[in-house]
């Protein structure tokens, strides 16, 4: 008899069982099979059931609290606390499907606002789209602009972070100011955006906070010098050294909002990219926690977000959403942005009433900027490639080598110029060092180039250093260069009646101008 048998009948004999006399029994005879008594199953299957039973009761007590924060969470349908516990068991359990599911792409809207207490509480600070593909393992995550000039229905043309807010406003419901965003969003991209996300400031660095912080590789050195504090000033220079740090939840925040940098990473790209690598991080960090199956944790983290986070998944749901997506590798997350950089949408300034926007460029339609969130994954993987370029004018001019130079940047690559020895190209062209498929796509669609079999004249290779060499040819024709419009000062608008205190305009006209933290 096994130890855990012994065990049980122990258990057994607690019941009055008493337990049969010890009897010295005969040595088995060679090959002979000996019964095992059929009661011992029995115990062990009805002793597991019970501990099982008793464990869920006591999970269920110490997760009541956390499941009457959940209402306040989990803002969709409203359910019973027996609904609830059910949803979840199925959702665990792989029994709940998704929208976009069967299709191979989950569409989901996360927003980040200031929270109570901040101007422009509910004006989204943060705007992506996540596209998931659980079958490939693959996440796209779409930065949009909150300028962007969106048609915001019964509003009209709006700047985008206004849906969530005017959403609220109305209805004070979570939901509802969901599904304004997601509307919103649904017709920028093209893309049916059933679910949404949104999380506070606050909420945000308590979340981080409370799971130990987040290790973050910072990719390049840089300095925010104008990070708003919440005087309508700004906080002391905040600088992030290149290399790995774990960060609290409010130096998380601002790595995460610093859009004042000087160079490279003050660019709205580079910002998403920031938005990806914190997601990521916190990704991982409930992965290595186990938070899923901690109930302690798991109901201090939901305690944090009662408040603070808010999302039409139901908790079945979310559990799902994970269980599809906790395996994912950092290398198939990939960012873009949908930023002027992107030659699809530029600044303006509305006559109207002087606001600063950004609007589908002279030349581009709306099924352009359709089709950028619809090719989100081969840009994702472009940037992912990490490639670097060696660029080179066959022309002898610095016009279209600095165009060139700006749209390969823009998209994530590396670019270091060449100097060229060979006669004027009537096209232009590009040699592969390394094999870079989504670079490759990106160059010929880019540039029209046809790809050589050998290395241009005077080049010399070393596949350490370069993975693409491109040479501009005369047929090159880069795309106009933006300008960003004369800031002009904005008149006071004023607030509607039915609105809250805040604020359903951004306070001003200037990108720069951010919502306090």
């Amino acid at each position: 008899m096994t130890q855990q048998h012994k065990d049980l009948d122990g258990i057994s004999s607690s019941h009055q069982i008493k337990p049969p006399k010890l009897q010295i029994k005969q040595r088995p005879k060679e090959n002979q099979v000996l019964p095992t008594p059929p009661v011992i199953h029995h115990r062990f299957r009805w002793t597991m059931i019970g501990i099982a039973v008793v464990i869920l009761i006591l999970g269920s007590i110490v997760t009541v609290r956390a499941l009457n924060l959940s209402s306040n969470i989990f803002v969709g349908t409203k359910s019973s606390f027996y609904k609830t516990i059910t949803d979840l068991i199925r959702g665990g359990g792989g029994n709940v499907k998704l929208l976009g599911e069967d299709q191979d792409q989950i569409n989901v809207l996360l927003l980040g606002v200031g929270g109570e207490g901040h101007d422009g509480a509910y004006l989204t600070d943060t705007i992506i789209l996540a596209q998931i593909k659980p079958k490939e393992q693959k996440v796209s995550l779409t930065a949009i602009p909150r300028d962007y000039l969106a048609d915001l229905g019964p509003m009209g043309f709006r700047k985008l972070n206004a849906a969530f807010a005017e959403g609220y406003s109305r209805n004070k419901n979570w939901d509802e100011a969901g599904k304004a965003a997601r509307e919103a969003v649904e017709k920028i991209s093209g893309q049916s955006v059933p679910y949404f996300g949104v999380v506070d400031f606050k909420g945000f660095v308590q979340a981080v906070d409370l799971l130990g912080g987040v290790e973050i590789t910072v990719d390049r050195t840089f300095t925010d010098y104008k990070y708003p504090d919440s005087n309508e000033g700004y906080l002391a220079p905040v600088t992030f050294k290149q290399g790995t740090e774990v960060m609290s939840g409010s130096r998380a925040l601002i790595f995460t909002r610093s859009r004042h940098a000087a160079g490279p990473e003050g660019s709205d790209f580079s910002r998403s990219i920031r938005q990806q690598k914190v997601i990521s991080a916190v990704k991982q960090k409930v992965v290595s926690l186990e938070l899923i199956t901690d109930l302690n944790k798991l109901n201090k983290l939901l305690s944090v977000f009662g408040n603070h986070v808010h999302t039409n998944l139901s908790p079945g749901e979310l559990l799902h959403l994970f269980s599809l997506t906790k395996d994912f590798s950092e290398s198939n997350i990939a960012s873009v942005s949908l930023d002027p950089s992107s030659g699809l949408i530029c600044p303006e300034i509305l006559e109207s009433n002087g606001a600063y926007v950004l609007s589908i460029c002279p030349g581009k339609t709306k099924t352009d900027v359709q089709n950028f969130f619809k090719n989100s994954f081969n840009t994702g993987q472009l940037v992912g490639e990490k490639s670097v370029i060696w660029l080179a004018d066959s022309t002898k001019g610095q016009l279209k080598y600095k165009r060139a130079e700006k749209q390969l940047t823009a998209s994530g690559l590396t670019v270091y110029q060449i100097g060229y020895t060979g006669e004027p190209l009537l096209q232009t062209v590009f040699y592969q060092v390394n094999k870079k498929p989504a670079t490759e796509s990106f160059i010929k669609e880019t540039f029209s180039a046809t790809e050589v079999t050998l290395p241009p004249p005077g080049v010399k290779i070393n596949r350490d250093r370069v993975d693409t060499v491109i040479i501009i040819g005369s047929d090159y024709n880069p795309p106009a260069e933006t300008v960003a419009p004369t800031a002009t000062k904005k008149p006071v608008v004023e607030t509607p009646s039915d609105a809250t205190t805040e604020n359903l305009e951004d306070p001003s006209p200037l990108p720069e101008e951010d919502i306090a933290p």
